[in-house]
């Protein structure tokens, strides 16, 4: 072998080692990779030889195994394979057993927004709570906690202020609310009239699951209200009062609601709704309905709901009918998760209301109306809510105030 062969052998045995040296520690680290138990994004698209695009579109939908640790994906490699093999999700999230009235949370928040343009009032709101944050590791001899990919078993902070139940129950499930409110408001009519009024309102609904995307609901509002005016007298005389004191049930309302279409990526849930007014009561009575829109940002839901009403049965010189000839309502907000147990909720809500004057010749009422309502939604117990919520008119003669507290069972 001459000498410029030699040379030339040596020289592709040495680059030969340099190119292996900085590949070992690739190999070895990729093999390390394979073997870890808990994979983030790249690597669980690495494992399934897809772009990490796909298995984060997956995860959103709870599709295949997965957990939401703050910010980052992470996944269990044996409940990634065993999904390959079995071909579902098998004890994760997406497959797990659903409670009842449990819907998925791309399904949900949309709450009782369409209520808005009947009255003018603030809707009930319901609230959403981000997946709840992994707990320290626990001591000997406590109870182990889940793996990756394992629904806990335990109530999750969506599971409990979500309340989508409310919304839409699974198909038999029936939901029992019952509530109650005081609301103060005043008015300055002239110089010398003055009116102050007080209300105390209860309200009672049911709520059930026709179909697990279908819901009836009925609702029945009873109101006692007490006014009381003072007059003050020709040239600065004496100030008089006079008092005024009411109590009936109100006019019922009937609601069937259902998914139009689901929350997925790029999409939000939206949900439609068909009310009437029954003139079980001062007799009311009118047809509409309405859309809802909403998108989760864990741990914050926004949503926003348009409506409109159309009164059949009017009386503007009765006080207790206050349905309008026509009503557009809208409403906007957000939700935000404060743990699994509590959540809080703020609500601005409109209404545009066509009403004819009480009596001919006189000022008609204010068409525009606007609120802001601030709630939250406390779990008590399994399937026991509380909700207190201030309700407060934005503009206007006055700032009227309402305070409402709402109980509700699902059984």
């Amino acid at each position: 072998m001459t000498a410029f062969a030699s040379h030339r052998l040596l020289a592709l045995v040495a680059l030969g080692v340099l190119a292996a040296v900085p590949l070992a520690p690739l190999s070895a680290a990729a093999e390390t990779a394979s073997q870890r138990e808990v994979l983030d994004l790249d690597e669980a698209a690495a494992l399934l030889r897809v772009r990490p695009e796909v298995i984060r579109d997956l995860a959103e939908a709870q599709r295949v195994p997965a957990r939401l640790l703050g910010d980052a994906w992470r996944f269990s490699r044996v409940a990634l394979l065993e999904w390959l093999k079995a071909g579902q999700v098998g004890t994760t999230a997406a497959a797990a057993p659903v409670r009842p009235g449990h819907l998925n949370p791309a399904q949900a928040l949309t709450g009782e927004l369409s209520t808005l343009s009947a009255r003018g009032t603030a809707p009930e709101v319901p609230t959403r709570m981000a997946q709840a944050a992994p707990e320290a590791r626990p001591d000997a001899g406590a109870a182990p906690l889940p793996t990756v990919g394992e629904r806990p078993s335990a109530p999750t902070a969506e599971d409990v202020a979500l309340r989508d139940q409310r919304v839409l129950l699974k198909r038999g499930v029936l939901t029992a609310d019952f509530g109650m409110s005081y609301s103060y408001s005043e008015q300055t009519f002239f110089p010398f009239i003055r009116q102050e009024r007080r209300q105390l309102g209860v309200n009672t609904a049911l709520r059930y699951g026709l179909l697990n995307d279908l819901q009836a609901s009925l609702r029945m509002p009873g109101v006692s209200s007490r006014s009381k005016t003072f007059t003050l007298g020709a040239g600065g005389g004496a100030v008089t009062q006079s008092v005024a004191s009411d109590h009936y049930v109100g006019d019922a309302s009937l609601s069937l609601r259902g998914v139009a279409l689901r929350e997925a990526v790029g999409r939000p849930n939206l949900i439609w709704n068909v009310d009437a007014m029954l003139p079980t009561g001062p007799g009311d009575r009118g047809v509409g309905g309405g859309l809802v829109l909403s998108k989760s940002y864990d741990p914050a839901v926004i949503f926003a709901g348009l409506s409109y009403l159309r009164g059949l049965a009017l009386d503007a010189s009765d006080p207790r009918r206050s349905l309008p000839r026509h009503s557009l309502g809208l409403s906007m907000g957000y939700t935000y998760a404060v743990n699994d147990a509590l959540a809080l909720s703020s609500v601005f809500a409109g209404s545009y209301r066509n009403t004819p004057a009480p009596v001919e010749g006189t000022l008609p009422p204010a068409r525009e109306r606007y609120q802001l309502q601030l709630g939250l939604t406390w779990l008590l117990t399994r399937g026991l809510f509380m909700e207190p919520a201030v309700t407060m008119r934005l503009g206007g003669e006055s700032p009227d105030l309402n305070v409402s507290l709402n109980l509700a069972y699902t059984f």
